[in-house]
């Protein structure tokens, strides 16, 4: 990547940084969960997943844990990297279609270097919309991590209804809930049914607490 193509990817990041905060500073926002899980004393390391159109709503809300995120390699994550550092993340570039066990090397490898959190979406980065994947739960018994799931729950918002994730954006001087519902702790166990007891179970939590 060129010098001239970085920066216009930081400005589009910088743009995007500055109306998110804007957002949150002008809204009523409710975290639920977040004394308990979020403590800055707490030593265990979690992966958050989250519905992939709402990644955007998300930026503001785990910055003081600064988390790892795994980011797409391709075009579109040009901007999701720096838009994640202004947030005090780590993006981890992966590509879409890699092969799980070159992908889970690559995060333990990286991980083990560090010492934080690891977020990524639950139907990402292809679809389908509120679809959960088995990465992320095969990940969590790869990394030995519990997983915390994330909802959101916004009053005013747009839609990207074209996009595959129905693409989320906050509007200011709004509501926002943000929910971080009970760790699920995972074993091999639950990947007799392809985890798909607790897919059900996530899905039905987080989707709950987007319409109520």
């Amino acid at each position: 990547m060129n010098l001239l193509r970085e920066l216009y990817y930081r400005m589009i990041a910088f743009c995007y940084a500055v109306y998110i905060r804007f957002v949150y500073w002008s809204s009523k926002v409710d975290i639920e969960g977040k004394d308990r899980l979020l403590q800055k004393e707490e030593r265990e390391k979690f992966i958050f997943i989250f519905w992939h159109g709402e990644s955007f709503s998300l930026y503001p809300v785990l910055k003081g844990r600064k988390p790892y995120v795994i980011v797409t390699s391709a075009s579109r994550g040009n901007y999701i990297a720096p838009l994640c550092r202004y947030f005090g993340y780590f993006p981890i570039r992966l590509q879409d279609r890699k092969e799980k066990g070159n992908s889970f090397h690559i995060l333990r490898k990286v991980i083990e270097n560090g010492d934080g959190d690891l977020t990524l979406s639950l139907d990402g980065p292809v679809g389908s919309y509120h679809c959960p994947k088995d990465f992320p739960f095969t990940l969590a018994i790869y990394l030995r991590r519990r997983i915390i799931p994330m909802s959101l729950k916004i009053k005013r918002k747009l839609y990207i209804k074209k996009r595959w994730d129905h693409f989320i954006i906050p509007l200011p001087f709004n509501r926002i809930s943000v929910k971080f519902h009970q760790p699920e702790e995972l074993s091999r166990i639950d990947r007799k049914d392809d985890f798909s007891s607790l897919k059900l179970k996530i899905k039905t939590e987080m989707e709950l607490h987007e319409r109520n």
